[in-house]
């Protein structure tokens, strides 16, 4: 029996009491230790209990080149190792057509081997379509992100229907899929936006970035988003102290303040 992206996510909010989602965005900049592996490690020996989802960057990990890409495979494994029911999602936000979409999909879940992966649908259905072909997996569409700038586009207005360009987004990749393996991101900066997008797809699983560092609020977030939600935190948690000594446990006690304000949403 295939189990859907959304029934994987809801299996590791019951088994952890949790809808949050770690971002682990390996920064050398930030991290008070080298190894960017033993830095993940850390953070999810730390959390895995606490929480629904981890959510690795690509882009940090390929801005650090062939051993980025070894930390990024070794740091998955040992999710899977450690934390067998926690949702694993990559954030690579890949979109295109045709041959380069499926061989994305199959970098994603047969190279990569993680339940969901963020993609871009303004190339049209043909971008999202390959990687619905695994029905055991599924995708999260950048609909309503959480930077400002993002008005410039997605507020834009189709003046025959009326819908905004992310109105439209949400309402035509969610048609792609009738088994629960179409999400949508959404970022919690916008909690207009947010209410208005759960009000017309009640049961779609939303990703809400942009708590904690990016000012969005966790706990109108989870009022305003209901229970199919993975409220997201990077910056916020895995760097929570830069200290060598404490900055697991500093990332364990912001996971759960985090999971404390979204209870007060619920």
């Amino acid at each position: 029996m295939t189990i859907s992206m959304r029934e994987k996510i809801v299996e590791a909010q019951r088994r952890s009491g949790s809808c949050v989602c770690v971002g682990l965005d390996p920064d050398p900049s930030k991290m008070p230790i080298e190894d960017v592996f033993e830095f993940n490690r850390s953070i999810i020996d730390a959390t895995h209990d606490l929480v629904a989802a981890y959510k690795p960057q690509f882009a940090f990990y390929e801005a650090l080149g062939l051993t980025g890409f070894e930390a990024l495979a070794k740091t998955i494994e040992y999710i899977r190792d450690v934390a067998p029911g926690v949702f694993v999602l990559a954030d690579a936000k890949r979109g295109d057509m045709g041959n380069t979409a499926e061989a994305y999909a199959k970098a994603m879940f047969e190279a990569w081997r993680v339940d969901a992966c963020t993609v871009y649908a303004y190339q049209g259905s043909d971008s999202v379509a390959p990687f619905l072909e695994y029905t055991d997996k599924g995708v999260f569409v950048v609909c309503r992100t959480s930077n400002p700038s993002s008005i410039e586009v997605q507020d834009v207005v189709d003046e025959p229907s009326g819908e905004m360009v992310f109105e439209r987004v949400a309402r035509q990749t969610i048609s792609l899929s009738d088994g629960g393996n179409v999400g949508l991101v959404v970022g919690a900066t916008y909690p207009q936006e947010l209410a208005s997008l759960r009000a017309a797809h009640p049961e779609t699983m939303f990703l809400i970035p942009g708590v904690g560092a990016q000012g969005g609020d966790a706990t109108e977030s989870a009022k305003l988003g209901g229970e199919n939600i993975l409220i997201n935190s990077s910056r916020g948690i895995i760097y929570a102290s830069q200290s060598k000594t404490d900055f697991d446990v500093a990332a364990r006690r912001a996971v759960e303040k985090l999971r404390a304000e979204i209870a007060a949403g619920r």
